[in-house]
């Protein structure tokens, strides 16, 4: 199954790693690598992960304040957000248009 990450999604993942890197040095390696090893998980068995609206499904983050917020079709997943779950919700479903 392919996975396609939302420009807007690769941005803000982006500033995030950087973001934690400027807090200590190695945070933002070790964000990223949870991201990524929850993605690789999504890829296994999206459908396993909890719901956040009706087609939207959401993977937490392990220990870390963030959520990934992705669609399941057919044939790919689609990521829409990388979001940190304690800032503007929501804001990233005009993404979904």
């Amino acid at each position: 199954m392919k996975i396609n990450i939302h420009e807007l999604a690769v941005k803000e993942f982006d500033e995030a790693i950087e973001w934690y890197d400027i807090q200590s040095k190695g945070l933002g390696k070790r964000f990223k690598k949870s991201v990524t090893d929850q993605i690789k998980k999504i890829k296994e068995n999206p459908n396993w992960f909890l719901r956040e609206t009706d087609n939207i499904y959401k993977a937490y983050v392990p220990k870390f304040p963030y959520k990934i917020l992705f669609t399941s079709e057919k044939d790919r997943i689609v990521i829409w957000a990388i979001a940190h779950m304690h800032r503007k919700p929501w804001y990233w479903q005009s993404r979904l248009s």
